[in-house]
């Protein structure tokens, strides 16, 4: 039965005594094991389900193209073909969870086939790469995937490979059995929300007010560079109904770097898919920078811009107002992309809070900027709404509130 299977995605020519290993551990334990070989060595398969030339056919490469290959282009080949495939045999019913046990070459073409995987299927990378000073962007992204270090690397069984081996296994068995994907309740919408910590009350207020008029369920995401693609990978999988996008600090970063880098094209998902939106340009004022032990990454200017410390590790820099100007550009020229009306709420005192008249970051000079440009280039589609206030401020949640309420009634 499907929801008692395992995808089991390994390198069959490096790791062929550990995968049937788990495979073994898996079956005496009563679930069924999917066997996916992406062996870039050798094509040829003994004992798994799915061989390496069936992964390479779902790319169109063959056997003969494949081998005139070198290393990396092989591996480079191979996790291209395998993203399709595994979508392919999940939409077929063959499994309920997926499992990869290896080292760096086997995450690295087991992690973006498992991004390809809709939200809530269990997804597991076990990888003696998965630790150290590597980011887990590489195995994660947007997804929901569990990661863990194999701590001995797999390559012999041993008391801790077994151990490991056991324990990863049991993981997916237990995330096959019990894991579940809650639905949204009927009648309900779901608003997705963007915040970060200078954004928080007055996102949270509006949300509040926006809850009191209607059936919603807000979901919020955090603005730093992943939450916000991580908003836009649930608009792809069509779990959203409507946006409340209150910061948008991660097309500054997209600008200009910063510490919350990461979120590429913000806005235009939302918008391509015709969703009821309300845009806020929350933290869209400042940028902000990562200090690591050594007190390195700050800006040699940095004596020039006006900042406050989030903590020991990031700083948050006011922009300078062409910088603002800029900025806002960008954003009314995704907006303007929209063949429905969208609501832009701008707080004339500052985007984030400490940017209200007396904080740190105030600067009413780069707000001005900030502000005539939304004025000039918003287009036709933009409800363009000014409010005198900062983005914390009570007047201004109930004013992004009431035109996101008027937004979703169009």
């Amino acid at each position: 039965m499907a929801e008692k299977t395992i995808a089991l995605i390994e390198s069959l020519d490096t790791k062929k005594e550990e995968a049937f290993y788990a495979k073994s551990f898996i079956e005496e334990n009563g679930f069924g094991v999917f066997l996916i070989d992406n062996s870039t060595k050798g094509l040829e398969s003994e004992g798994a389900d799915i061989s390496p030339l069936q992964i390479l056919s779902e790319a169109g490469v063959g056997r003969e193209q494949f081998e005139a290959l070198s290393k990396a282009e092989r591996i480079e080949t191979m996790r291209k073909a395998l993203i399709p495939a595994l979508t392919r045999f999940y939409g077929e019913g063959r499994f309920a969870a997926v499992l990869s046990i290896g080292g760096g070459q086997n995450a690295t073409m087991a992690a973006p086939a498992m991004k390809g995987l809709p939200f809530g299927v269990p997804k597991i990378i076990a990888s003696s790469l998965a630790c150290g000073v590597r980011t887990m962007e590489q195995f994660v992204g947007e997804k929901d995937i569990f990661v863990i270090p194999t701590v001995a690397d797999i390559a012999g069984l041993n008391a801790v490979t077994k151990t490991l081996i056991g324990n990863v296994c049991s993981a997916a068995m237990g995330l096959a059995r019990y894991g579940k994907v809650h639905q949204t309740e009927p009648g309900k919408q779901v608003i997705a929300a963007t915040m970060l910590g200078v954004t928080t009350k007055g996102t949270e207020h509006a949300l509040r007010l926006i809850s009191e008029k209607g059936n919603f369920e807000p979901m919020v995401f955090h603005a730093n560079g992943v939450g916000g693609r991580c908003m836009e990978s649930l608009i792809g999988e069509a779990r959203i109904d409507a946006v409340l996008d209150m910061t948008l600090h991660e097309i500054v970063c997209e600008i200009y770097g910063g510490y919350c880098s990461g979120a590429k094209d913000r806005l235009l998902l939302a918008i391509e898919k015709g969703l009821p939106m309300a845009v806020v340009p929350g933290g869209l004022d400042m940028i902000d920078f990562f200090i690591d032990e050594k007190g390195n990454s700050l800006p040699p200017e940095i004596d020039r811009r006006k900042r406050v410390y989030h903590n020991s590790s990031i700083c948050h820099c006011k922009l300078y107002p062409e910088e603002a100007s800029f900025a806002a550009k960008l954003v009314c020229e995704r907006l303007n992309r929209s063949r429905r009306p969208v609501a832009l709420v701008v707080p004339e005192r500052g985007c984030c809070e400490t940017s209200a008249p007396g904080g740190a970051l105030y600067d009413p000079e780069t707000d001005r900027a900030m502000v005539a440009a939304f004025r000039r280039y918003a287009g036709e589609q933009v409800r363009l709404t000014v409010v005198d206030a900062n983005i914390s401020d009570d007047c201004f949640a109930e004013a992004a509130a009431m035109e996101f309420l008027k937004i979703l009634e169009l």
